[in-house]
């Protein structure tokens, strides 16, 4: 189906930035003023779960399903901590299995009543004082991002320590910039955070437009015959770290540039030039990982990805269930060890024969389904098991698709 793409997309607000707004304005005691809050399923969950809480608690124990959102269920746990009532709080099969227990060791340090070592927990929340605390970040930033939030409400703040070796670091740089923008200063060197209890300060609050799911746009330019598309909402001075994939396909062909109405992205179809093996750190920017491996397997290009220790864990195991699913049509080796993973002699496999309708898993994970649908540009049909599983993210998902590919 190899074509050229042009158009324009409208891209959702990040999830990212919203999920954290929610947060801080349940923190701060104010209705959040908001310009361009996610509409994605886990936005609106969270939403509906403050919802109640904030109805509830003061008989009888309430049950908060937390469904597949891993950033829901460590944000609310560390809430529910400190806020009075008997609280369930639970998940799917799979955020069942998703590590909680650095964030949990932390809030039972600090004086939280929680019972479990994972979800689902039964938290009976008080009012926490704060203090000093050391926290494993080697398997998500969002423990961290979690107790910064509540640090401000605790009468002794908090001085945290990240120790391992810490992931994700970008989205606790967010954290930290966004608790600024409402009024609370976090005294910030390396791994050392120092929060004093302030006051979380109403303000009007304008989400900027998704990177991670500008991450697919660029996937599809990369596997085009070229064009150009104009990526709406996005910002140089971005607090989203995933902005680093404007340097990661710029090997790729793909050049960035930054307008008035978003980010304009374009392509002259060319195959890049490879000498070397492509390769990437994604332990900041795990998000990223679906599709530039995605990009790199169908254009047959040899490449090394840095920091895959977390990819285990999302809402599927992004590197196993990725190479089983680009297996079915493409033929290459790949090698897994000392948290790295190789991926080299890449090409078709016998299975791709032109014509022939792709079949995908999704596993239950969203990125899963928007990175694979990239290859819609290079076969005439392609199928997935689950359709509504981008609403996590990127509800719009299908129609940006159907206007920009297959129109």
């Amino acid at each position: 189906m190899n074509k050229t793409l042009n158009g324009t997309v409208n891209l959702p607000g990040s999830k990212s930035e919203s999920n954290r707004a929610l947060m801080i304005a349940a923190y701060g005691g104010f209705q959040l003023d908001v310009e361009n809050l996610s509409e994605a399923h886990d936005t609106e969950l969270l939403k509906k779960l403050l919802e109640l809480i904030h109805a509830g608690g003061t008989t009888g124990e309430v049950v908060l399903d937390c469904e597949d959102a891993g950033t829901v269920a460590r944000f609310l746990m560390t809430y529910l901590a400190g806020k009075p009532g008997a609280w369930k709080l639970t998940g799917s099969k799979r955020l069942c299995q998703r590590p909680m227990v650095p964030l949990i060791d932390a809030l039972r340090q600090l004086g939280a009543d929680i019972t479990g070592d994972g979800l689902p927990l039964k938290i009976v929340g008080k009012p926490l004082k704060g203090g000093t605390i050391a926290l494993d970040a080697s398997l998500s930033s969002q423990f961290g991002s979690s107790l910064l939030m509540a640090a401000p409400t605790w009468e002794n703040g908090l001085e945290l320590t990240l120790t391992g070796d810490p992931v994700s670091m970008p989205y606790l740089e967010m954290t930290v910039k966004m608790m600024a923008h409402f009024g609370v200063h976090v005294a910030h060197e390396g791994n050392a955070f120092i929060v004093g209890r302030q006051p979380y300060q109403p303000r009007l609050f304008a989400v900027s437009a998704d990177w991670s799911a500008a991450s697919y746009w660029y996937e599809m330019l990369a596997l085009s015959k070229g064009g150009e598309l104009l990526l709406k909402g996005l910002k140089p001075d971005s607090l989203q770290g995933d902005a680093v994939v404007a340097e990661w396909f710029k090997p790729l062909g793909i050049r960035t540039f930054f307008t008035d109405g978003g980010v304009l992205i374009t392509s002259d179809g060319a195959l890049p030039l490879v000498d070397k093996p492509f390769k990437f750190d994604v332990s900041n920017c795990p998000d990223l990982f679906p599709s530039i491996l995605v990009s790199c397997v169908a254009l047959h290009i040899e490449s090394v990805f840095y920091g895959i220790n977390t990819l285990f864990y999302k809402e599927s195991d992004r590197v196993n269930s990725l190479i089983s699913e680009l297996s079915k049509y493409y033929t290459f080796i790949n090698v897994i060890y000392n948290n790295e993973l190789i991926i080299k002699q890449s090409s078709l496999s016998d299975n791709s024969i032109n014509g022939i309708k792709l079949s995908f898993n999704t596993y239950g994970d969203h990125r899963l389904a928007m990175a694979l649908s990239g290859l819609k540009l290079l076969f005439d049909e392609i199928a997935f098991d689950r359709y509504d599983i981008v609403n996590k993210s990127y509800p719009t998902f299908w129609d940006d698709v159907q206007n920009i590919v297959n129109s």
